[in-house]
């Protein structure tokens, strides 16, 4: 019998197994902006048998690949989101929004779909532009103080706390954004007149939403909780 406590919530297995979040994505059961849900919740809402689902897990446990992240304090994680995904969201959206332009181009009049799809994904990547722009000047420089042990005053702290709802609410737009691309493909199932580009661009629509559940995912229940026990515990202090 596996040692996974089904009353564990999802956000706290992946955070301690990153390879969880491969057979979640695999099931469709959401591990960042919907991870506060236990895992038997989650399989009951989703008709799955949680015994299954429990055996599966320490099978991904058991052939982990995917480093585990080990943060000294929440500036270092705030670098790593910055250096492993914004980064990469800064060179990846703009290539594959020439793509999807092009596949609509190309095979928009066999593809229908394929015209919103690109109208989804133009809007997803101007709001991920300027979302990450946002947490990098405004929420990530107030990170790194609450790291270094500096205390906010009461009007900073309460910007602090509305800030991170906001981005909260982000995230949740954009994994809605995220769900009706894949739900316009699909799931990105691969047509039988796709051409490489159809192909490459499905590949990578479906990555950058893995991906984004992940970011999300290190955010939302990891740097954005251990965030605000260090402004209570400043609070509390003062």
């Amino acid at each position: 019998m596996t040692d996974i406590d089904p009353d564990r919530t999802l956000a706290s297995l992946v955070e301690e197994t990153p390879a969880y979040a491969r057979t979640f994505e695999s099931l469709g059961l959401d591990y960042c902006c919907d991870g506060d849900r236990t895992l038997a919740a989650a399989c009951s809402q989703a008709g799955l048998d949680v015994d299954d689902i429990r055996t599966r897990l320490s099978e991904a446990r058991d052939s982990d690949d995917v480093d585990d992240y080990d943060w000294e304090g929440i500036a270092e994680l705030a670098d790593h989101v910055i250096s492993a995904h914004h980064d990469h969201l800064r060179e990846e959206l703009p290539a594959l929004g020439s793509l999807v332009e092009k596949v609509n181009r190309v095979h928009g009049e066999n593809h229908p779909e394929l015209q919103d799809v690109e109208a989804e994904f133009r809007d997803l990547a101007a709001e991920m532009h300027d979302h990450i722009d946002e947490e990098e000047q405004e929420l990530f420089p107030v990170v790194g103080r609450l790291d270094r042990g500096e205390s906010l005053g009461d009007e900073e702290a309460a910007r602090l706390r509305e800030a991170v709802r906001t981005f909260e609410e982000d995230h949740a737009a954009t994994a809605d954004r995220l769900d009706r691309i894949a739900e316009l493909t699909d799931g990105y199932a691969v047509p039988e007149d796709a051409c490489p580009s159809y192909r490459s661009m499905l590949d990578r629509l479906e990555r950058l939403e893995r991906d984004t559940h992940m970011h999300v995912h290190k955010e939302n229940n990891v740097l954005f909780p251990r965030a605000e026990e260090q402004l209570s515990a400043g609070t509390a202090e003062a």
